[in-house]
């Protein structure tokens, strides 16, 4: 049998909100584990209102959300917000952990820094990344984003600052 590739596409709002807090509240819920055990630091995971909330910020002006989908379930999520003019931020970009190691996550950014450009006028990407995912941070490497300090927007609370690492890139290379 073959191996089905997932659709990558723009998240459908106000329809997919549900499945999107679903894939937020997963990636949250692995997050806070590991950031508990890593570094002792204790952060809960939002409720279903709050994670849908949070995803809806990515149905405006300024914003957009891409999700993977395959055989009708989505497996995935990756969004932008613009954080000033010619400036855009990668965030929420998730990929379930039985879908991972599969090249859908690159093929999820890369989707991604194109729609960043072509649709939200990016000439600046920027993301952060807890200092644990290494993995992600491989692939951000990969895609010529390079290591910088704390950046003005991030919603990282200062105080957990050093448990991140922040990056940034043209956005055209």
């Amino acid at each position: 049998m073959p191996v089905m590739e997932p659709t990558l596409r723009p998240a459908r709002f106000p329809a997919e909100v549900d499945d999107l807090a679903t894939l937020n509240i997963e990636y949250l819920t692995w997050a806070t584990g590991r950031l508990w055990e890593e570094f002792e630091v204790v952060m809960t995971v939002p409720d279903r209102a709050e994670s849908a909330g949070s995803v809806r910020k990515f149905d405006a002006p300024g914003a957009l959300c891409l999700v993977a989908e395959l055989e009708g379930q989505l497996i995935g999520m990756a969004a932008l917000r613009t954080l000033e003019p010619g400036v855009v931020e990668v965030k929420r970009m998730y990929l379930r952990p039985e879908f991972q190691g599969r090249g859908i996550g690159s093929a999820l950014l890369d989707r991604l820094l194109t729609e960043a450009v072509q649709t939200l006028g990016a000439e600046t990407l920027r993301l952060d990344s807890c200092r644990f995912m290494l993995d992600a941070q491989r692939l951000y490497e990969s895609r010529g984003f390079k290591e910088r300090d704390p950046y003005p927007g991030t919603e990282i609370p200062e105080e957990l600052q050093q448990h991140w690492r922040f990056y940034e890139r043209p956005a055209t290379i």
